[in-house]
């Protein structure tokens, strides 16, 4: 368990409303990206799901100046769907950013989930895939930005509340409350990444954020703390209405 003398308080975008808040998000996005490809070569990024990132990646595909050709797009988490399913969060990320951009495109390494296959193969087989695209740094793999999105549960990527995760695993099976199968990127990965971002819009998310960000460090109730509360350097942009109970931010 950690303790409260070694958990970190992120910092706090706050834009005024979900319109502010994607074109906030795309221009970030974009000047991670040019300045990884700049530094090594390449960029790789984790992406989240959901209708909030959504709006950001089809501004990031009208963004000038990104050698899309050097970018390599991972999603964070998926459901136990084909790349065709409505519900697929790699469908979305191709239908929102990489069928918007004009020119070359970026490499998308997803989950690959095919019928009949079971999460852990899924997940044995896509932690290879990692192993062959993401850089390692001093013997840790690392992503040059990942962005998160958060549930009014507190649950973030696939980490859902009810259950401690190992900080050891790459990639994780885990269970939606409903009882869906959902894959997800283990919590040490994700805090390895150079960036890690929080992208929350709308007054619904106002109270789990602030039990995330300010309340008592309890990550099996809100899971969002694993990163949020136990990464230096991690970063929350949101709207004035998701940020509406928070006592510390930096309004945009």
């Amino acid at each position: 368990m950690t303790g409260p003398e070694e958990l970190s308080r992120p910092r706090v975008r706050v834009l005024q409303d979900p319109q502010e808040l994607a074109e906030f998000a795309a221009a970030e996005v974009a000047e991670a990206i040019q300045r990884a490809v700049a530094a090594r070569g390449e960029a790789v990024l984790g992406l989240p799901g959901g209708t909030t990132p959504r709006s950001a990646l089809e501004l990031l595909a009208r963004r000038p100046g990104i050698d899309w050709a050097r970018v390599v797009l991972i999603p964070g988490d998926e459901r136990m769907v084909p790349v065709s399913d409505p519900d697929s969060n790699e469908g979305m990320i191709r239908a929102a950013l990489v069928s918007r951009i004009v020119g070359p495109t970026p490499m998308v390494v997803g989950w690959a989930v095919e019928d009949g296959m079971g999460p852990e193969t899924v997940v044995g087989r896509f932690e290879a895939r990692l192993l062959g695209v993401v850089p390692q740094v001093e013997g840790q793999l690392r992503f040059d930005w990942i962005g998160l999105g958060m549930g009014s549960d507190g649950h973030t990527a696939s980490l859902f509340p009810g259950r401690e995760y190992p900080d050891d695993e790459l990639a994780l099976a885990t269970l939606h409350p409903s009882g869906q199968r959902r894959l997800t990127l283990g919590p040490n990965l994700i805090r390895s990444a150079a960036r890690v971002c929080f992208l929350l819009e709308g007054q619904a998310k106002a109270a789990t954020l602030a039990a995330v960000l300010e309340g008592p460090y309890d990550p099996v109730r809100l899971p969002a703390q694993l990163v949020a509360r136990r990464l230096p350097g991690c970063e929350v942009w949101c709207d004035r209405a998701a940020a509406g109970l928070l006592t510390h931010a930096d309004v945009g």
